[in-house]
């Protein structure tokens, strides 16, 4: 079943461990111009390098997990936030169960894996 997505004026717990393990994202809501989604991802998971038009920011709720960028490797533990610029490419591999959550900023935005 599909989840549904948040109304202005609704509010969701982020920060709760409700976690059903067949569900890897939760889009929590989309408009024309942001989408916030919760990602979760077991140990080893691994995200392949892709880009997205809009810019990013990943805030990581629990876990530790490292991102990769045509500039370096950082790990992002419970509480780090990290912002990426427009179309900067990145991948992801969770170090430990994590659960991350992911602005994107959509106007004007195309997601793309790299080659």
């Amino acid at each position: 079943m599909a989840q549904k997505h948040l109304s202005s004026g609704d509010s969701i717990n982020i920060l709760s461990a409700n976690n059903p393990s067949n569900i890897p994202a939760q889009a929590l809501f989309k408009d024309a111009q942001l989408e916030v989604m919760r990602l979760y991802l077991p140990a080893a998971k691994h995200i392949a390098a892709h880009r997205v038009d809009g810019t990013i920011t990943i805030f990581c709720i629990e876990g530790q997990v490292e991102i990769q960028t045509d500039h370096a490797s950082k790990i992002l533990h419970t509480g780090d936030l990290m912002y990426l610029a427009a179309s900067a490419s990145h991948a992801l591999t969770a170090i430990d169960d994590s659960s991350l959550l992911v602005t994107i900023a959509l106007q004007g935005s195309a997601h793309q894996a790299d080659a």
